[in-house]
């Protein structure tokens, strides 16, 4: 089915009727907080007295000089973002040159009091505590560009000011699925109709938006069943030019930057066509399998010799290219060992009966021996989405990932845990704790272990694991309300030296924000 083109620029976003009485908004519109009975604070809004705000530069009104570019339908927000407090930044960097000197000391004063963020970017008041955890942030030249609930918005890199914003295609939609992987300024969200008290419908259209200036270049709709009404759909797996699709017994491979057919994964190379995992009868071969993008993209699929009943039964890896859809190698191993993708680069494969083990991205073969624990220890994304999982990283030859129990329930101790690529040998694990959540800083490089850790009612922090015995340093705390003041699904971006946090829902207080810039010591 050809994609359907947008044929207009992007429009107004009205919301949905909100519960509690929230009433319809255009999208980029300053929400406002919800009448609360007398003597009693609104829900999720602030106690008195409301925490102060930073002083804030005038700005100029719409279609005045120095006003950023507007869609029509895409107001121009009257809460700017919130602005760093930058006396406490000036006289840091002052200690630095005087104590710091240019030596590695100066990564370490700035641990001594909370550093303020350069900026943050004011929660929109209508979002719920139950918004669908949405993982699409990416970055140009310049700005700073977040997948939220109802549409797409872009922000200066430097000021966090809005330059643009984007709904979803239609009323009532909204985002449910996003990978942070993006090639040629164009990224891909997939969304659904909302449902009831702000929780996320059926995941069964995606579009792709232009990151520059916010443009919807193509939008489609899939089939998808959800007869449990749980917001299970799409599985959307973004490298390179290429976006795979799969739905309920669909999959397309298509183009990035006009939604065309790129290639067919429901054939194989000789043009046999595959089974789809939902077919109850076939008559062997290969599953159209899942696949996982990123900077490789990796196809996993279930084969038999026989009818489905048989004991002939194998997985298969294979390394896509994402431009024709051919594998450039396909590794066989045994059923059930290899069932989900942890990492595209370094690859990392995951199975119920071989653990988790690292293959070799040229060839496809085994660098060593599974690692050790049992699968279930590790945090792995509940679903196959598509992306690969966000709290594992490779730097080097080290492997971090994130463990717990999961037989512990929320008070299950998390860790983050070293391992050899070469050998799966567990080199060292971090403090547990049930409060603490460790994310790996992928973006990074393979030069320094850097990791964004929360704890609960602790300050967050910018910390570096010591590779050899994995001894924790913290480089940079931030203030408390950084964690707080973010909803479900924040997630940590390293960009040109700057830790940009984002969220897709309301913090636990009123002064909540979706997207805060932190400094770090390459700032």
């Amino acid at each position: 089915m050809p994609p359907e083109q947008a044929s207009q620029p992007p429009q107004g976003y009205g919301y949905p009727q909100q519960a509690y009485g929230h009433p319809q908004q255009a999208y980029g519109h300053p929400q406002q907080p919800p009448a609360a009975p007398p003597g009693q604070p609104g829900y999720g809004y602030p106690q008195q007295p409301a925490p102060p705000q930073y002083p804030m530069p005038p700005q100029p009104g719409y279609g005045q000089p120095g006003h950023p570019q507007q869609f029509p339908g895409a107001p121009v927000p009257a809460s700017p973002p919130r602005k760093k407090k930058t006396g406490l930044i000036v006289l840091l960097v002052v200690a630095l040159v005087v104590l710091g000197g240019a030596g590695g000391g100066a990564w370490y004063l700035m641990a001594n009091a909370a550093t303020e963020p350069l900026y943050s970017v004011p929660t929109d008041a209508s979002w719920g505590l139950r918004e669908q955890e949405v993982d699409g942030t990416w970055f140009t030249d310049k700005a700073v560009v977040q997948t939220l609930p109802g549409g797409v918005k872009a922000y200066e890199l430097d000021t966090g000011k809005q330059l643009w914003a984007t709904a979803l295609p239609g009323a009532g939609q909204q985002a449910c699925l996003a990978p942070s992987d993006s090639d040629g300024g164009i990224g891909i969200v997939a969304y659904g109709a909302s449902a009831t008290a702000g929780a996320h419908g059926k995941c069964d259209h995606v579009a792709a938006f232009d990151l520059n200036s916010g443009k919807v270049l193509w939008k489609r709709a899939f089939k998808v069943k959800d007869e449990f009404g749980m917001g299970d759909g799409l599985s959307v797996a973004r490298s390179g030019e290429a976006v795979v699709i799969a739905a309920d017994t669909e999959h397309v491979a298509l183009k990035a930057a006009d939604g065309s057919k790129a290639w067919d994964p429901m054939r194989l190379e000789d043009g046999s066509k595959v089974w789809n995992t939902q077919d109850l009868y076939h008559d062997g071969g290969c599953s159209a399998g899942s696949y996982t993008g990123g900077e490789n993209l990796i196809r996993v699929r279930a084969c038999t010799e026989g009818d489905d009943s048989s004991d002939k039964n194998w997985d298969e890896v294979s390394l896509i290219d994402p431009s024709s859809g051919k594998a450039k190698w396909t590794k066989q191993f045994a059923d059930g060992t290899a069932g989900q993708v942890v990492s595209t680069s370094p690859l990392v494969i995951s199975g119920d009966e071989g653990g988790v083990y690292a293959l070799d991205e040229k060839t496809g073969e085994k660098r060593g021996g599974k690692f050790q624990g049992k699968p279930e220890k590790y945090t792995r994304s509940a679903e196959d989405n598509g992306s690969p999982m966000r709290q594992a990283a490779g730097f080097g030859n080290i492997f971090l990932m994130g463990g717990y129990d999961p037989d512990g329930g929320a008070d299950s101790p998390k860790s983050m845990v070293a391992y050899d690529l070469d050998s799966g040998k567990e080199l060292w694990r971090s403090k547990a704790s049930p409060k603490m959540e460790y994310i790996p800083l992928r973006e990074t490089g393979d030069e320094r272990l850097l990791v964004y850790v929360t704890e609960s009612t602790q300050r967050p922090k910018l910390v570096e694991f010591d590779p050899e015995d994995g001894a924790m340093t913290t480089l940079v705390e931030y203030p408390e309300e950084v964690d707080t003041n973010t909803g479900t699904g924040a997630w940590p971006f390293w960009h040109k030296g700057v830790l940009y946090v984002t969220s897709v829902g309301a913090g636990i207080s009123g002064d909540s924000f979706s997207l805060a810039a932190l400094p770090t010591t390459d700032s």
